[in-house]
């Protein structure tokens, strides 16, 4: 009896043996019966079933696993056995369980128990039967599974898992060994000299000593065998001629890529030029000794099997045309400007570019998107200036030599134009002048126009333009008093035009002969001292009215009129008076007629410092003498001596004390003049102008001309009509010649 069965008598514990003494019979009232024999109730513990797997808990599929059912400390009892899987009753009631052939789905947890006429044992602990899928071969084929006949073919059987492993090579069904071409060797199965008939499935599969035994079969690996031996096609990707600098790429083509090796040959085939892994050979920054004839073949495994010689293919390498890049109007330009940049290429054959242009600012190379095609207008501002440079593709790919960079420069601000006069601004009538219009920091593609104003009640009005460089020239070459006036230039370029500021003011004065109106100065002379009075008048001895005094300072003005000065006209006279003059009345004054016609012009010079040159108001004519005085602001110094000075430099020849005397001017004299005293300082400068020789012709110098011209006239009549008059004659001879 096992423990916790229950007994009609009495619970009897698993470890209490004990004896019954007897029984009665409680039926009879009389008394008692005899006293039964004594019965012996062994009680034990319940026994516990063991669940064993062989070969092990874990298997392969495919093996056979045994799984046994012991129960111990039951004693000899007839058992009875129930399986369990995952809590799963199975029908197995034997005490081995045995599986055949196991498959990965019969992995779980085993237990098990038995049970006999006493009572069940306890159910067994859980095993578990992992089952693993057998490793499995794989098969790699070099070089590749399609070869041509006579190549050298190696199969590989590889298994991942275990080790000393045993391969077998299958054909199809049949088992392979080694053989005259097939070879047998560990792993490898090495087929030499292929033909049609090997041709076919191969597989492999591996065996072992210990657990796993085998492997799984491994795929079956298709060898195709092509009879034809292989010819490589050799390509380039540029058409027509490669241009020196550029890249051209060499393909060598097969339709069974895997293993080969490529072999490159240029200008013969007995000498390889170089070997490649890839079916490409690229020849960088090509030269025209790269170009001439190339060929290629492939080869594979060992011993090497060659493919026949491509065809040959022709490189010309020709030299690269180089791109010139053009900037109009200029490489040096303005804000708002508009600039025409260029790229051209020469080349001896009508080749189609794309262009490309390229910018370097900041050591940093940027496309320039705004230009694609070959010329483009672009409107700049500053951050437009940077080295420029373009170049240009053809269809094929290939690149021209790029140009040489250009540097483009632009100025945040509005050019100005400097005007400037030579020889001078004072003219004599009948020299020549030039006038001379420049625009800073540029150079080229400008037009010029030059503007004059001729009185106050008109504007600026355009004298004449012309078409320059960085420079532009208007020159009069015989100056009169008309062309007495202001002048000022402007500077234009590009489409759209764009303008310069206008330049500087530069006034020209033009001096001529006698007139009927005079300029009379008091003092008369070009200089004065600041503080002192000036009276200028314009008289017209003909009697006839209408001219006023005129001054250009920085504007043209009339004489001004406030409580240090004052105008005043009587008849045929205007005078204008400055009574304290200041240094900002220095300019040039001169009289002008209603109609805007200027006589007479002098450069008035008014001076703080305490020297001042008294000099010739109007031109000296040649011949004249000159008397050039240095005058003082107060009384004369004791030392009289003073320095003069003609266009810098010093004149000591014709000076005593503080006087200058030339007694024959010449043209040569004209010039700026200035004095300087030791003590008191220099006075400014003052324009001497020098007009020419002009003699008048008298009535005896008429008499004596006609005199001597006369007689060669009288000759002269005489001659004609005694010409004449034998033509005549002869008309008349052979007028009766013919009538007889």
């Amino acid at each position: 009896m096992y423990s916790e069965e229950k007994l009609s008598l009495s619970h009897v514990s698993s470890m209490e043996e004990e004896t019954l003494s007897g029984c009665t019979d409680g039926a009879e009232i009389r008394g008692f019966s005899y006293t039964s024999d004594a019965v012996t109730l062994t009680v034990s513990e319940r026994p516990k079933a063991q669940v064993s797997l062989w070969p092990g808990e874990h298997v392969f599929s495919g093996e056979t696993v045994t799984l046994t059912c012991d129960i111990t400390g039951g004693g000899d009892t007839s058992w009875q056995y129930r399986w369990y899987k995952d809590s799963v009753i199975q029908q197995n009631k034997q005490q081995k369980y045995m599986i055949n052939s196991v498959s990965e789905s019969e992995a779980g947890k085993y237990n098990c128990k038995g049970t006999e006429i006493r009572g069940s044992s306890h159910t067994s602990d859980a095993v578990t039967l992992t089952v693993s899928a057998l490793p499995r071969a794989t098969v790699s084929v070099t070089p590749d599974t399609s070869v041509f006949t006579g190549e050298t073919v190696t199969l590989k059987c590889e298994i991942h898992h275990y080790s000393n492993w045993r391969f077998l090579w299958y054909k199809s069904r049949d088992k392979v060994l080694s053989s005259e071409r097939y070879t047998v060797n560990t792993n490898t199965l090495t087929i030499r000299r292929v033909i049609q008939s090997d041709q076919d499935e191969f597989w492999c599969r591996g065996e072992r000593a210990g657990r796993p035994s085998s492997s799984q079969d491994s795929d079956h690996v298709t060898l195709s065998v092509e009879g034809s031996k292989p010819k490589a096609e050799l390509t380039s990707d540029t058409e027509g001629s490669v241009l020196t600098g550029n890249t051209v790429t060499l393909k060598c083509l097969m339709n069974h890529f895997t293993g080969w090796k490529f072999y490159w040959y240029q200008h013969t085939q007995n000498t390889e030029k170089t070997t490649t892994d890839t079916n490409s050979y690229t020849i960088y920054k090509a030269k025209v000794s790269d170009g001439g004839q190339f060929w290629c073949r492939a080869g594979r495994g060992n011993p090497v099997y060659y493919t026949d010689y491509s065809d040959v293919l022709w490189i010309n390498v020709t030299e690269s045309p180089k791109a010139v890049l053009s900037i109009e109007p200029d490489k040096q330009l303005f804000s708002g400007e508009t600039v025409t940049v260029r790229c051209d290429i020469q080349t001896e054959q009508d080749t189609k570019w794309t262009y490309s242009w390229t910018v370097e600012k900041y050591n940093r190379w940027n496309t320039v998107n705004q230009c694609k095609t070959q010329e483009c207008k672009i409107t700049v501002n500053h951050q437009h200036s940077g080295n420029y440079t373009c170049g240009g593709k053809r269809v094929n790919g290939q690149n021209s030599e790029k140009s040489d960079a250009v540097t483009l420069t632009v100025s945040s601000y509005q050019p100005k134009t400097v005007l400037r006069v030579s020889p001078q601004q004072w003219l004599t009538e009948g020299d020549s002048v030039t006038l001379m219009c420049e625009v800073n920091r540029s150079s080229t593609g400008w037009t010029f126009s030059w503007f004059t104003q001729h009185n106050l009640s008109s504007g600026y009005d355009l004298v004449s333009d012309s078409s320059g460089g960085s420079k532009g020239n208007y020159t009069v070459s015989s100056a009169a008093l008309k062309h007495t006036g202001v002048y000022m230039c402007r500077a234009e370029r590009g489409d759209p035009v764009y303008h310069t500021h206008h330049s500087n003011t530069q006034p020209l004065w033009i001096t001529g002969g006698s007139s009927s109106v005079s300029l009379n100065i008091r003092p008369n002379r070009t200089q004065h001292f600041s503080s002192e009075s000036l009276s200028l008048s314009c008289e017209d001895h003909r009697n006839s009215t209408g001219w006023t005094v005129r001054r250009y300072t920085n504007t043209l003005e009339t004489c001004p009129s406030s409580s240090s000065s004052s105008v005043r006209s009587t008849g045929t006279e205007s005078t204008c008076t400055i009574r304290s003059l200041i240094t900002s009345d220095t300019g040039v004054y001169w009289c002008e007629s209603e109609s805007g016609h200027k006589l007479h012009p002098v450069n008035i010079s008014i001076h703080d410092g305490d020297v001042i040159l008294d000099s010739a108001v109007h031109p000296v004519t040649e011949g004249d003498s000159l008397t050039l005085h240095c005058l003082y602001r107060y009384k004369n110094p004791s030392n009289l001596r003073a320095e003069f000075y003609k266009d810098g430099s010093e004149e000591q020849n014709q000076t005593t004390g503080d006087t200058m005397i030339i007694s024959t001017v010449s043209k040569s004299h004209e010039g700026f003049y200035y004095c300087k005293h030791p003590e008191r300082g220099a006075s400014l400068k003052s324009w001497i102008s020098v007009t020419g020789f002009q003699e008048e012709m008298s009535g005896l110098k008429m008499f004596s001309f006609l005199l001597a011209v006369c007689p060669y006239l009288l000759v002269t009549v005489v001659l004609v009509f005694k010409c004449f008059r034998l033509r005549d004659e002869t008309k008349s001879d052979l007028s009766d010649h013919t009538n007889k």
